[in-house]
């Protein structure tokens, strides 16, 4: 009777407790696959960034095209297709991809900050000051920000601006040389000689070496009527510069100037 009564219970479960098992089974197979995918999106992700690093952007940008294959969410392998793209001067696809990991995550500071670069290098600078506008109010200490929005506003024909942004960049960073070149080149620009011959002389002091720098200085020099003085810094120029159009302008002025 027992015997019977086990057999019933039995054949009356069995189906079921079967059902539950292939499900729990099932479940853990699926749990394996969504484990295995995020370890290979995640190599292939490290593989990418590592041949960013080395400067072999198109097959960087295939490592991550294969990682978003698995997971066309994945916003880190997206943003690092984005500094790919901008390496290889694809900005307008690179702008998307930035576009696309702040929609995704809307406090990614890197991703909107490289869409402002993206946009200068296209020309956008109404839309990349908008972006270093936004930076700066969330972040007023970021040097970067306060430097890409003078570059956005010297290349917009607003030196005067430009000159207090860099300057603002400066004061956050002092040893910024870049900073203080190009404070110096939208002092130029305002016809603001003595600032604009200071700046180039910390440039100078901070980096030695700094071509650009000797070549405003001498230009400088030439707007205060010193055409010795403006020989002596471009033929500075032209010993250090590696930039041949650089060094060949060099050559064309010290011409110009004569002995």
């Amino acid at each position: 009777m027992i015997h019977r009564f086990v057999s019933a219970v039995l054949k009356r479960w069995l189906p079921a407790f079967l059902v539950a098992a292939l499900a729990v089974s099932t479940a853990g197979l699926a749990s394996a696959d969504s484990f295995f995918r995020h370890l290979r999106v995640d190599s292939l992700i490290s593989d990418g960034i590592a041949l960013y690093h080395s400067g072999d952007y198109r097959r960087s940008l295939e490592k991550l095209d294969a990682a978003l294959s698995l997971n066309a969410d994945n916003v880190e392998a997206r943003y690092d297709r984005g500094l790919d793209l901008y390496a290889l001067s694809r900005y307008n696809e690179a702008a998307a991809e930035f576009r696309t990991c702040v929609r995704q995550q809307s406090d990614f500071i890197p991703a909107l900050f490289n869409l402002g670069v993206t946009e200068i290098a296209l020309n956008h600078l109404d839309a990349a000051k908008t972006i270093f506008l936004q930076i700066i109010s969330e972040h007023p200490s970021s040097v970067r920000a306060h430097f890409d929005m003078g570059l956005s506003k010297i290349l917009s024909g607003q030196p005067e601006q430009a000159a207090k942004e860099f300057a603002v960049a400066e004061l956050l960073h002092p040893q910024y040389v870049q900073a203080h070149y190009d404070r110096a080149l939208a002092e130029y620009r305002t016809g603001n000689l003595v600032g604009a011959d200071q700046e180039t002389g910390e440039a100078l002091r901070l980096n030695s070496s700094y071509a650009k720098a000797y070549f405003l200085r001498g230009a400088i020099r030439l707007r205060q009527g010193n055409s010795s003085g403006a020989k002596t810094q471009f033929e500075s120029a032209a010993k250090l510069a590696t930039d041949p159009v650089l060094k060949s302008l060099c050559t064309q002025i010290l011409a110009q100037i004569g002995a």
